[in-house]
């Protein structure tokens, strides 16, 4: 057996699973049941334990990493529910992700399909202003009428379904909130503390109005709000297309601009980014101080975390009389293991009625650009999750973070559903007074 020095037939590069978190599993299947992959196929090579065996098996120089390992690595959702179920502590989405990195290495693909990944995640990803700039055609195309056309035409047919897909998805795209948003929002009412919002790509492109309410919600419940606009990407798509080393850059230059802001906490809205933010340590173990990346990790909390755990002020909450049902993020629960807290402030927000929907961890098919990789399969995935949504006969399907966002949005229109989806924020937000914010 070969061990991590020798790295077996991983590559010699960065980035290989190590021998430990692959030699815990036991072969007992508790994942199973709760693999989506593995509900879907029915392959044991698409289960959790087969994934991790078939690493193990790299590293013991029983098989080479082949294009079956590479697929599977992507075609893993990472939605970290064998995680939560693993008595062994296993994490096998988090090996499939490092062996991503190594995939990249083996198959590197075409130059062209090269220089588009290298431009995504090396140049435009990292780069706020890009970014931004990067979102106006899409305005350009949504207000010009050319979005309505295209849509009323056969155009998207000719192509293949997840351009369909993906276009279908793209919501309302408004004018970039960073440069809206002020650096500093004070607290209102008696002072309770000082957080930074983490100011997540995504969501302040795509959804800026659920992160205009966060800060305005956390003003209201008495925390001033540092707003650094030089934020970078936290990281998550380049983890999850085995970018990692871009990734390790943006997590030093984020843990360098948050720990110079002084404050208490450093607050997200996006389950996506928050799990990213507090794998920093790990990313970057034996590279940067321990000290710092432990104090980092120490101070990020998902917003509903931190709502709940300071306690919401409940005394000028206007009543929002509605039914609605939880869809938890897996990046959220399994990944971050918040789960009760979302709950929590449903049941605090007076007039709501909360309807638990069955299976509501299981995941939604979205997983960063899986759903748009795997169509097909994503479909059913989120074909599962519409059936338990109906079930529950709520007004509003409430989630927190912007891909399940995108994915159930766009599968409850296109199945003709009633309910729309909102972030936990937004609910929040209508039971909360404005205050000039």
């Amino acid at each position: 057996m070969k061990k991590d020095s020798k790295r077996g037939n991983f590559s010699s590069k960065k980035d290989a699973p190590s021998y430990e978190s692959v030699l815990q599993c036991m072969r007992c299947g508790f994942c199973l049941p709760t693999c989506p992959t593995y509900a879907l196929t029915g392959r044991e090579r698409s289960s959790p334990r087969g994934r991790v065996a078939l690493a193990r098996a790299v590293h013991e120089e029983n098989l080479q990493f082949t294009a079956a390992l590479k697929q599977e690595s992507f075609f893993c959702l990472d939605c970290r529910a064998c995680t939560s179920a693993c008595p062994s502590g296993v994490k096998a989405g988090e090996v499939m992700e490092v062996c991503r990195s190594q995939s990249q290495q083996f198959f590197p693909g075409s130059p062209l399909a090269q220089g588009f990944r290298s431009f995504v995640l090396e140049r435009m990803l990292p780069d706020p202003d890009l970014l931004e700039k990067s979102m106006l055609p899409n305005r350009l195309y949504q207000r010009l009428g050319i979005q309505w056309l295209v849509r009323h035409s056969q155009l998207l047919k000719l192509g293949p379904n997840w351009v369909e897909k993906a276009e279908g998805m793209l919501p309302r795209i408004g004018a970039p909130l960073r440069q809206q948003l002020p650096e500093l929002i004070p607290a209102r009412g008696e002072k309770r503390g000082r957080v930074a919002f983490f100011l997540g790509c995504v969501m302040s492109l795509m959804y800026s109005e659920v992160s205009r309410q966060t800060v305005r919600i956390l003003a209201h419940q008495g925390f001033e709000v540092v707003i650094p606009k030089e934020t970078k990407c936290c990281g998550a798509p380049h983890m999850s297309e085995g970018d990692r080393e871009t990734a390790r850059a943006l997590a030093r230059f984020n843990i360098d601009l948050f720990l110079a802001q002084e404050v208490d906490y450093i607050v997200t809205d996006c389950a996506g980014c928050g799990a990213s933010l507090k794998e920093y340590e790990e990313l970057l173990h034996g590279e940067e101080d321990r000290q710092r990346l432990e104090l980092f990790r120490s101070k990020v909390r998902d917003v509903q975390e931190f709502l709940c755990a300071v306690g919401l002020r409940t005394e000028e909450l206007q009543p929002v009389n509605t039914s609605v049902t939880y869809h938890e993020p897996c990046h959220l629960c399994h990944a971050q293991g918040v789960s009760n807290q979302p709950r929590e402030l449903i049941k605090t927000i007076p007039g709501v009625e909360l309807r638990e929907m069955d299976e509501a961890s299981w995941c939604c098919g979205s997983a960063a650009t899986w759903g748009l990789k795997f169509n097909a399969e994503s479909q059913q995935v989120l074909d599962r999750k519409l059936a338990k949504v109906a079930a529950t006969d709520a007004e509003h399907l409430i989630t927190a973070n912007p891909g399940c966002q995108l994915q159930l949005a766009w599968g409850l229109k296109k199945s003709g559903m009633k309910q729309d989806v909102l972030h936990l924020m937004e609910l929040l937000g209508r039971a909360t007074p404005e205050s000039g914010t």
